[in-house]
């Protein structure tokens, strides 16, 4: 009879190690999260609304969905949106008016005086005025630290 029991406690124990051992092999696999600019229609405004948003301090970005540098800032940008609230999208059109100046829109107050220097650019609008305009992936994600 001690014999029957012994059985059953070894393989008890030996299943316990098992599980020990599972546990300290797993990993965290992290799997990057796609996002889509669906996510953040609560942000959209168009090139004239630009300054309609009634926010002191707010961002807008500006992004054309040809532009790869927009598609490899997206998932990024996005979740900074989400988490921050104060990161508005534009999207791009034929209408965007492009400059080499980084300069010519600080302090503009109207969309007639936006330009911007490429996809993607961000600006930074305080108190109604453009006091800000960067441009290219790693830019933007220094300024939105």
């Amino acid at each position: 009879m001690k014999r029957i029991f012994l059985i059953p406690l070894l393989i008890m124990s030996g299943c316990n190690f098992e599980n020990k051992d599972i546990e300290k092999t797993k990993e965290t696999i992290l799997i990057p999260t796609s996002h889509d600019y669906s996510e953040v229609l609560d942000y959209e405004l168009t090139w004239d609304s630009i300054f309609d948003v009634m926010d002191e301090r707010y961002y807008v970005y500006i992004y054309s969905t040809t532009c790869t540098h927009c598609g490899e800032l997206k998932n990024y940008i996005i979740e900074k949106a989400l988490d921050r609230g104060d990161i508005y999208f534009v999207k791009g059109s034929n209408k965007d008016q492009l400059t080499s100046d980084s300069k010519k829109l600080i302090n503009a107050e109207n969309p007639g005086d936006i330009y911007i220097l490429g996809y993607p650019s961000l600006l930074l609008i305080s108190n109604h005025k453009c006091t800000k305009n960067v441009a290219g992936s790693n830019q933007i994600k220094s300024e939105l630290k």
